[in-house]
């Protein structure tokens, strides 16, 4: 299975280590205040358990590195971010991606597909 890491389109900086495919048949926690998936993996939207458009890539949230919270005040949720808005720049302040880690949702974060480059390991 290759392995890929993620980086911002504007400016090139790294936003993930290297990431591994999640098995096809592995299944997600839908659980509140859980991570989705585990670290060190990275799933592609289906349209089955996430609002976003198909094919946007999604991660553990902590897996996410050189980034900040957003600067124009797009942090809406009330136990954390409720992923209403692109809420996380790179660290070069570029929009690229949604938290979400609310206390009634499983915690992820969403790429803005248009703002990632995917480089293949």
């Amino acid at each position: 299975m290759s392995e890929i890491v993620i980086k911002c389109a504007e400016c090139g900086i790294i936003l993930t280590p290297n990431l591994k495919e999640l098995p096809k048949d592995f299944v997600c926690s839908l659980e509140d205040e859980t991570d989705y998936l585990p670290r060190g993996f990275y799933k592609k939207n289906d349209g089955v358990d996430w609002n976003v458009d198909i094919g946007q890539i999604i991660i553990n949230k902590n897996d996410l590195v050189n980034s900040i919270y957003h600067t124009k005040n797009n942090l809406s949720g009330c136990c954390g971010l409720d992923g209403s808005k692109v809420n996380r720049m790179c660290a070069n302040g570029h929009e690229i991606a949604t938290e979400y880690s609310d206390c009634w949702m499983p915690w992820a974060v969403v790429f803005e597909t248009e703002r990632i480059e995917i480089e293949y390991k």
